[in-house]
């Protein structure tokens, strides 16, 4: 109606503006109650321009109130279908359709957001109370069942949980949500193979959603699946899913998994690619650099190829083990040989100087250089607390210096006194260095693909006992 009245005001202005611009001075003369009245032409214009316009505004206002009028609803799902007041309930179970009022939906909002305050103070009692209040505004919508989800959670409930974590599967459109809560029932059980098969399922659900990416690697890496675990992180690299740093992080544990198992199944042609390719991905990775040397020196003695890896790995992420595997490359160097050796060493380790005066300290002393060793020592000793190789190389001195040189004798007594050193038993100092997760701090004399205590992949960091800062968490 209204686009009519529009174009019949348009098609009126057009008709009288050609007349009043053809006869200027036109009038129109009509009689009203016995009187002849004459008016111009421009002032019909203008007073039926007033008489369209203000019908146009009163009509324009009725659309708008017939609009609000339509869109006082709510609908289950938060969103409206056109000019449709309704739609399914999102539990596939029913056929009902709800339709909420205004007010019912601000009544149902505030209660859903009480609820969750609620259940976050853990008062469970005053969330259950808001949740029976909630169903009989909005009936047994999903979001009821995805609220107690999270009462059950809180409580700890996991049976509970893990019997309406199946319900929630069953609805398509929140099934993931009902993954997600059965997965974490699962491995809180240490289920690991349902786990698995949970995660494994979302995985072909979505792959898009971090959670999904992270359980189905964890999952498959847990269980030794490295070349799926490896599918998945491709997956999350794909959709940036993953961070650049910690994705090369994984992928060189995964690479570096897999060649342990071509290692083991004697396939050296796979081993030796799995290897350079986990390096490749990460520089810093110590236990992969020591393999691929330990593999060029068994296969045709390829010293040099094996001298190469572990200098590039000394300079990168200096190494207790890596050291002592760069002299074992040369087996038929004397003492003072080695020596030299490692003193050329040192110089690229800028990184962890107090390494250097540790592994010279040891060598020194082998070599029955007393003095140096002692050096060594001291300078070890100026930044750092006695240690159990430290504690013990100081003991040999004493014991030399007993049988040499008072003096000796009497200079390393009296820096043992001054740092403490009154121990008989080594082991009740600081071990040297350990591997540590960066992720809750477990330490263990061998590097780990996956944490024991936490379940982190790949987070062991080689750590100097005197180290004060492990780094960057994924620069490891």
């Amino acid at each position: 109606m209204l686009k009519n009245l529009s174009k019949i005001f348009i098609f009126l202005l057009i008709c009288l503006g050609l007349v009043s611009f053809i006869i200027p001075s036109g009038k129109v003369i009509f009689t009203f109650l016995g009187q002849a009245r004459v008016i111009p032409v421009t002032t019909i214009l203008i007073i039926i321009f007033i008489f369209f316009a203000i019908m146009e505004i009163i009509l324009t206002g009725l659309k708008a109130i017939s609009s609000m009028l339509k869109n006082d609803v709510l609908l289950s799902n938060h969103s409206f279908a056109g000019d449709k007041e309704s739609i399914p309930v999102i539990d596939a179970a029913q056929n009902s359709k709800i339709v909420l009022s205004r007010s019912q939906f601000d009544e149902a909002a505030i209660l859903i957001v009480k609820t969750m305050s609620a259940i976050s103070s853990g008062v469970m009692n005053e969330a259950r109370r808001l949740l029976v209040n909630l169903r009989k505004i909005i009936g047994n919508d999903a979001i009821i069942d995805i609220l107690m989800l999270k009462i059950y959670k809180r409580e700890k409930n996991f049976d509970k949980m893990e019997q309406l974590s199946q319900k929630l599967m069953q609805n398509e459109e929140i099934q993931l949500v009902g993954m997600k809560a059965a997965l974490e029932v699962q491995l809180e059980k240490k289920e690991f193979s349902e786990a698995l098969r949970t995660a494994n399922q979302a995985f072909e659900v979505r792959q898009d959603l971090y959670w999904v990416v992270s359980s189905a690697f964890l999952l498959r890496a847990k269980n030794n699946d490295w070349l799926g675990a490896l599918e998945v992180l491709d997956a999350a690299i794909a959709k940036n899913l993953t961070p650049a740093p910690k994705a090369a992080r994984l992928k060189a544990v995964a690479l570096y998994e897999l060649a342990h198992q071509a290692k083991a199944e004697h396939n050296d042609v796979q081993f030796l690619k799995f290897i350079t390719q986990a390096l490749n991905e990460n520089s810093k990775l110590i236990p992969a650099a020591l393999d691929l040397a330990d593999y060029y020196v068994k296969n045709d003695n390829q010293v040099r190829k094996a001298e190469k890896v572990l200098s590039a790995i000394w300079a990168e992420n200096p190494n207790y083990d890596v050291a002592k595997a760069y002299l074992a490359l040369f087996p038929n160097d004397t003492k003072s040989e080695k020596i030299q050796r490692m003193e050329k060493l040192a110089l690229t380790n800028t990184k962890r100087p107090s390494l250097n005066n540790l592994i010279l300290a040891e060598l020194y002393i082998s070599d029955k250089k007393s003095a140096k060793a002692h050096s060594e020592c001291r300078l070890f000793l100026l930044k750092n607390p006695a240690t159990q190789r430290i504690a013990s190389i100081l003991s040999q001195l004493e014991q030399k210096g007993k049988k040499n040189s008072k003096k000796e004798y009497a200079l390393v007594k009296t820096i043992k006194s001054h740092i403490g050193i009154d121990k008989d038993e080594f082991s009740e100092y600081p071990k040297d260095f350990q591997w540590v997760c960066a992720n809750c701090g477990h330490v263990s004399d061998k590097w780990e693909a996956i944490c024991p205590d936490c379940g982190e992949v790949g987070r062991n960091y080689w750590h100097l006992y005197v180290d004060k800062d492990a780094g960057s968490n994924e620069d490891i």
